[in-house]
């Protein structure tokens, strides 16, 4: 099982945000979106804490992807209800 995902680097991160979207993609190209809390340190991004987070979010996925736990959508469909919210 081949799981990526894409999240924010850490200097992406403004000071004011307390948490990032992150977007899991499946072996078909399928997504799944997951929002994390961005760990700070004196007010600064923990960078290495961060990265942690984002592998152990991966495993946890992977882990609630063989329980059928999570659903990944088709990203073409994703953002059509985006568009289109309450349709």
């Amino acid at each position: 099982m081949i799981i990526t995902y894409v999240a924010p680097a850490a200097s992406e991160i403004s000071a004011e945000d307390t948490s990032v979207n992150v977007i899991y993609t499946n072996e078909s190209g399928f997504i799944y979106n997951r929002s994390i809390n961005v760990p700070r340190i004196e007010g600064t991004i923990d960078e290495d804490y961060y990265q942690e987070i984002l592998e152990g979010q991966l495993l946890g996925v992977k882990n609630k992807i063989k329980v059928g736990a999570v659903t990944f959508v088709d990203p073409s469909a994703a953002a059509e209800d985006a568009e289109n919210p309450g349709e």
